[in-house]
């Protein structure tokens, strides 16, 4: 009776000694933004600044996180493309075949090493990004944290009309300031949704491009010089698409922020 209770006792040591070093070792997922920003009230307590700063920044930091993972799956996507360009041109190039050049090798060189050269300028801003977060949020989550909602989409906005949109979020100023203020700031929505809507539409084309042309390239009947142009308009358009929704979202809390000062 005495060795079952010894083992026993032995076996719920162990068990808990993984779980506690497996719980160590597990890094917290950060919520969805609603979630965050429902803490948010609780962080602002003895501080200065007021909630509608705070939750401004909130979103700031977490859409800036969505923006540059998406930003930098797009750049790693491309750098593998050059970087099997490359070797397929100088495999091709070697073998003495008349439609590869030096000069043709270069540029894929040269546009590998702008992806690159972005890739690190990517991975340094969404560091600075999670720290930022961590920080506004009295480090409760770890910096190289996961968001549980990676990929950014952009918000509900329905409104074409300024007047409209005092009516329905019951903004009431009798400052003429104040009114020229927010209506520059619904103006610059407006703006952000138009871009974004036509970055989308320049997303779905530039995706089919790219497609297309890889294909021909891997099957040998397409050139490097094309393939590098389309892998730069890929790059160009496709971060410019995620990047006019982080500036269609950001504009949105701006002005969600500007009605409450």
């Amino acid at each position: 009776m005495q060795r079952i209770t010894f083992w026993h006792g032995f076996i719920l040591i162990f068990l808990f000694l993984i779980v506690n070093t497996s719980n160590a070792n597990e890094i917290k997922t950060i919520p969805p933004l609603d979630i965050i920003l429902e803490k948010a009230h609780a962080y602002s307590v003895g501080k200065n600044n007021s909630i509608h700063k705070i939750e401004y920044l909130i979103k700031k930091h977490y859409y800036q996180i969505q923006y540059q993972e998406q930003k930098l799956e797009i750049l790693k996507e491309v750098k593998d493309h050059f970087e099997k360009s490359i070797s397929k041109a100088e495999e091709k190039y070697e073998e003495g075949e008349e439609d590869i050049s030096q000069t043709d090798i270069t540029k894929l060189k040269l546009g590998l090493a702008g992806t690159l050269n972005d890739v690190y300028g990517v991975e340094t801003g969404l560091k600075i990004s999670r720290i930022s977060l961590s920080d506004i949020l009295n480090n409760e989550y770890p910096i190289n944290a996961e968001l549980l909602k990676p990929n950014i989409s952009p918000l509900k906005f329905k409104y074409v009309d300024y007047e409209e949109w005092i009516l329905n979020n019951k903004v009431v100023s009798d400052e003429k300031k104040k009114n020229s203020f927010l209506h520059k700031a619904f103006l610059k929505v407006y703006e952000a949704k138009k871009k974004m809507q036509l970055a989308h539409k320049n997303r779905k084309m530039t995706r089919a491009l790219l497609v297309s042309e890889v294909a021909n390239y891997d099957f040998g009947i397409g050139n490097p010089a094309d393939l590098f142009q389309v892998l730069i308009i890929y790059t160009r358009v496709l971060t410019g698409y995620y990047e006019s929704i982080y500036k269609f979202n950001l504009s949105i809390a701006e002005l969600d922020r500007d009605k409450n000062l």
